[in-house]
């Protein structure tokens, strides 16, 4: 995420974002302000217009991701192309179809070849003239594209998937801003004096009501999903800060184990100095050992972190972005980062204690009994474990939390029959004489051939056609205001539509009133089943079946309430909407989406993978579709999870390390106490103390610290308290038996402690 985004200046590059499918033409007097110029992407994601350009090259064996664009787009990156960029007669109907490539394609499908440029490659549905190659690592403006192909926007038609009409579709629009311009600005001057009251985007521009220019570093997108803001600063730096926390606690135990591991060898150096071996023999044994010791951890952590990687692209970012599209590889820059930091670490650690071991008066100090150790010195160690510990508590907690907001999604949320449903959404290829059908014709006769192929697999119970109410589906619709009667209402509610049997198929049950058949989609006002929380919200007293619920922003306008179904969540786990509006009625988009019920979800989506054959075929199970509903949560669970572990491993070691620094260094001490009469037990607690004192200290700073940093993403817990006091109960807890547990191991050595081997070295 802190990568350059691959073109000049990307701090000048903007996006302007809608909450509507996006703006019709780049002719709009508002664009004018951006004095470094503007330019259009497409909206390819499925909408009901149907755009999505499908365009196959050959002998390149895959789907290629092909963006409609205009021609000022790459001049608005600043971007240089080989061969030519996109000019204006590009972009006019009837023109030549080109194209221009990436340099990865060109690399992997061409071999760079240079005669590609200029020449025309067979290609389905028509022939098409490459002029250019985009530069290296440009694959897309937004982070999370990965484009093959960008054509001209009027290209797009001629290649689109069956059934668009027109010549154009919904733009995305780009900015580079001038010398003086900034976002704010421009926000504050020109977009939202288009719609006064939206005035959101002070706070929170993903959910501003007008137009809203975003810096495109933040924004994320790929062509199945529309632009979406990243807006959890306060989780980054909480991330940034946990993980430096960490670190200073590794460094502190770091340096307590290389203390107890120079103590044991002090006998051994002071043996081999009296023996004659010279200092600098010395020095550069116990450096070598570093080295080995240095060696075999960093192997280590590039392992776990190569295994890391391979875990995180299944899961995925809000809007259904997928990890998988980003450059996840292991950055040696960072690992060359990492090694220096742990042999600086190393010998920082080791710096003193090599200096104070190999010097001549060791053999003298060993045989006078003198300590090395001091009071203030054992007060540091302590209070380098309290700090340490306290930030353990914090991580811990706040992968506690994220575990449990998983746990809770999972459990009860989404409403509908996770473990029994399976979500196929397809989009076919394009046919011979598609083109020439009427849109809806074309669409439900498709419908109707895919629902009757999907029934027929083994292990289907029942099949509807219709979106799933959560993830990033623009089948589904969001109705903001509502009327009853005279009452008006401001609101989020969810509107899904699809065949009568949807909401049976996704396991949601009828609560009173009936289920709605096929006429339904024929009746004015729209016969519609709401859930119990939409009821209790606009009909507090009762009789809601029979009522007629009017949504002004809705282009079905109104519905006649005929049934009363089971809660259902709408678009996402982490903000749930107010309620559901549910209607019988023929889908109009080039994709077709459907619910599949089975006991073998699993199973059952191996089978549609295998039966449909189309260029895009999306099949998740209902576990999967919410597991990808609760990235955030996923992510931050599997991530805290880590770094707890780390911490608490490091906490481990850093009690073990204290107690068993103060059983080397004091054991004279300690032997001469036992040979005074002292008893053993009295010995083993002071160890014990020594170490559970400051632990002690550090649980308590941490909960007290975790109580206010889990408060910046309380956002991302769904449906868990930021002080949920469980999984401060627990992790306190834990991190309190594992110290003691370390520190018993090592206080144990005090038990070896010999008073006559004491008494005769002194």
């Amino acid at each position: 995420w802190i990568r350059p985004l691959p073109f000049p200046e990307p701090e000048r590059v903007v996006t302007v974002m809608t909450r509507s499918l996006g703006f019709g033409s780049l002719e709009r007097p508002e664009f004018e302000v951006f004095e470094g110029g503007v330019a259009g992407q497409a909206l390819t994601v499925d909408t009901n217009l149907g755009l999505r350009p499908q365009i196959g090259i050959d002998g390149v064996g895959r789907e290629l991701e092909v963006l409609g664009v205009t021609p000022g787009y790459f001049r608005v990156f600043g971007l240089p192309i080989r061969g030519r960029d996109f000019r204006s007669e590009d972009d006019v109907v009837g023109a030549e179809p080109v194209a221009i490539i990436s340099d990865r394609l060109w690399s992997h499908a061409f071999g760079r070849r240079a005669e590609i440029i200029g020449a025309v490659l067979p290609a389905t549905p028509l022939p098409v003239r490459i002029i250019g190659v985009a530069p290296p690592e440009f694959e897309g403006a937004r982070r999370g594209e990965r484009a093959d192909m960008w054509i001209p926007t009027r290209l797009m038609p001629r290649v689109a998937s069956p059934g668009w009409q027109g010549v154009g579709g919904p733009l995305m629009i780009f900015g580079r801003l001038g010398p003086q311009q900034t976002a704010a600005t421009i926000n504050e001057r020109y977009l939202a004096a288009l719609v006064p009251e939206a005035r959101e985007w002070e706070t929170d521009p993903e959910f501003a009501k007008g137009p809203v220019v975003v810096p495109i570093s933040q924004v994320f997108g790929t062509p199945d999903t529309r632009s979406f803001m990243v807006t959890e600063r306060d989780a980054a730096l909480v991330v940034s800060g946990l993980a430096m926390l960490v670190l200073l606690g590794g460094c502190a135990t770091i340096a307590a184990l290389v203390l107890v591991h120079y103590e044991r060898r002090r006998a051994e150096l002071a043996l081999k100095t009296s023996l004659g071996a010279p200092r600098s023999r010395l020095v550069l044994d116990l450096v070598r050992d570093l080295v080995l010791i240095g060696a075999i951890g960093t192997a280590g952590g590039i392992l776990v972190a190569a295994l890391g990687l391979r875990v995180l692209p299944a899961l995925s970012l809000p809007g259904g972005v997928d990890l998988g599209r980003l450059d996840l590889a292991i950055d040696w820059r960072v690992c060359a980062a990492a090694i220096a930091a742990t042999m600086l670490t190393l010998l920082a650690a080791a710096a003193v204690p090599i200096a104070r071991s190999t010097r001549p008066r060791l053999v003298g100090e060993l045989f006078a009994g003198l300590s090395n150790t001091s009071l203030a010195s054992q007060r540091i160690r302590q209070a380098l474990l309290g700090a340490q510990v306290a930030a353990t508590i914090v991580v811990l907690v706040s992968a506690g939390l994220f575990v449990r907001a998983v746990v809770n999604g999972f459990g009860h949320a989404p409403g509908f029959d996770v473990d029994r449903t399976v979500f196929v959404s397809v989009q076919e290829r394009v046919r011979p004489g598609d083109r020439d059908m009427d849109r809806q014709t074309l669409i439900t006769e498709r419908t109707d051939r895919l629902a009757r192929a999907l029934r027929e697999l083994p292990g289907v119970t029942e099949v509807a056609a219709g979106p799933p109410p959560i993830g990033p589906d623009p089948g589904r619709m969001t109705i903001t205001r509502v009327q009853v009667g005279d009452r008006e209402h401001e609101l989020v509610a969810g509107q899904l539509r699809g065949s009568p049997e949807l909401l049976s198929t996704l396991g949601v049950p009828l609560l009173a009133g009936r289920p709605l058949n096929v006429t339904d989609s024929t009746t004015t006002p729209h016969p519609a089943i709401v859930t119990q929380l939409l009821v209790e919200r606009l009909w507090p007293e009762g009789g809601a079946l029979g009522q007629t619920l009017r949504a002004p922003n809705s282009r079905f306008g109104a519905f006649l309430v005929v049934g009363i179904s089971g809660e259902l969540a709408f678009d996402t786990l982490a903000q749930p909407a107010s309620g559901v509006v549910v209607t019988a009625q023929p889908l109009g988009s080039a994709r077709v989406s459907f619910v599949i019920r089975t006991d073998h979800p699993e199973a059952v989506a191996a089978s549609v993978r295998r039966t449909i054959e189309a260029q895009m075929v999306k099949v998740t199970t209902g576990r999967e579709l919410v597991a990808r509903d609760l990235g955030r949560q996923r992510l931050g669970a599997w991530f805290f999870s880590g770094f707890g572990l780390a911490a608490l491993l490091l906490g481990i070691g850093g009690a073990f390390g204290l107690v068993a620094y103060l059983a080397e260094s004091r054991q004279r001490e300690f032997g001469v106490r036992l040979a005074l009469g002292a008893d053993m037990r009295h010995l083993v607690r002071t160890g014990l103390a020594a170490a559970l004192v400051p632990v002690s200290a550090g649980v308590a700073a941490g909960l007290v610290l975790a109580g206010g940093v889990s408060r910046l993403f309380t956002s991302l817990l769904a449906g868990i308290s930021a002080l949920d006091p469980t999984t401060y109960l627990l992790v306190a807890a834990a991190m309190l038996s594992c110290a003691t547990l370390a520190a018993l191991a090592a206080a144990w050595r005090l038990r070896q402690t010999n008073p006559s081997d004491a008494l005769r070295a002194t």
